[in-house]
């Protein structure tokens, strides 16, 4: 699931004081029913300039190829041309997984050919230093992701941002992706979430809900849902929050007005 170099300079806020310079981007798991070829060029006529990569249908030249560690050369100089013609930055990649270090060898590999500095990851606890050590090789960092609680499988606890905390330990190129709609979801506090990664903060797939607590509930239109989107941009704000704040949302059929809203909201908070 998983964005762009999209930045957003300082102004003056409401009370006078200088709000901070945000990077926002898009991940391509909005578009998971597109091909990346179509998505590309009408994200660069909406201003965006980075994005956040997933297993994205690449194109209906290459049918049935997902963009990852598995494409051909031809397939990655057809990536790598598709961004630069549109001045697209690929800063992320996943979520993926890896049990082996060879597959994950492969995904960092592929991160860094294609221009990205963090790969996205629901890693399970035994393979994170594998992540700390390959990451560092390539220069890269890991985010450990979450979705929602699964009442199907109670062994697993990702969903919970403080129990992520208790296994990144001391690794220094692992960290958090926040994943606040999957906090919301799960009836966690979300403005809490981010204050419990303090330090550890990597990315944000940023979402509004339309209900707390739901874990099928739909996302939101930023400032439209029941989420105190202020109240989280100002907890991030005061970490000197220096990743993306990647805009993603799954549950449209036309996303392109989505994006437009919550980039907009982004600029006046």
């Amino acid at each position: 699931m998983m964005a762009a170099l999209f930045m957003f300079g300082c102004c003056p806020s409401k009370q006078g004081e200088t709000k901070p310079q945000r990077k926002v981007g898009v991940a391509m798991f909005t578009f998971y029913k597109r091909n990346l070829d179509e998505v590309i060029p009408l994200l660069k006529d909406m201003g965006v300039d980075a994005i956040g990569l997933s297993s994205t249908a690449l194109s209906a030249k290459f049918p049935k190829v997902k963009t990852g560690p598995e494409m051909n050369a031809e397939q990655k100089a057809y990536l790598k041309k598709l961004l630069a013609d549109n001045g697209i930055q690929m800063v992320s990649y996943g979520c993926v997984g890896g049990k082996t270090e060879a597959d994950i060898r492969k995904v960092c590999e592929f991160a860094a050919e294609m221009g990205a500095k963090t790969v996205v990851t629901e890693a399970m606890e035994d393979t994170i230093p594998i992540w700390n050590k390959i990451c560092a090789e390539y220069g890269l960092q890991m985010a450990l992701h979450s979705h929602e609680r699964k009442p199907d499988n109670p062994a697993y606890r990702h969903f919970d941002p403080a129990f992520l905390m208790t296994i990144l330990k001391d690794y220094k190129n692992v960290g958090i992706c926040a994943d606040n709609g999957a906090w919301s979801r799960s009836g966690l506090d979300v403005v809490g979430g981010f204050k419990s990664v303090r330090g550890k903060l990597i990315e944000i797939h940023l979402k509004d809900q339309q209900k707390f607590g739901d874990l099928k509930s739909g996302c939101a239109v930023y400032g439209e849902g029941v989420l105190d989107m202020e109240a989280i941009l100002k907890e991030v704000d005061s970490q000197g929050f220096d990743g993306f704040f990647v805009i993603e949302d799954g549950t449209y059929r036309d996303s392109f007005p989505i994006i437009e809203k919550n980039l907009k909201y982004l600029r006046e908070h």
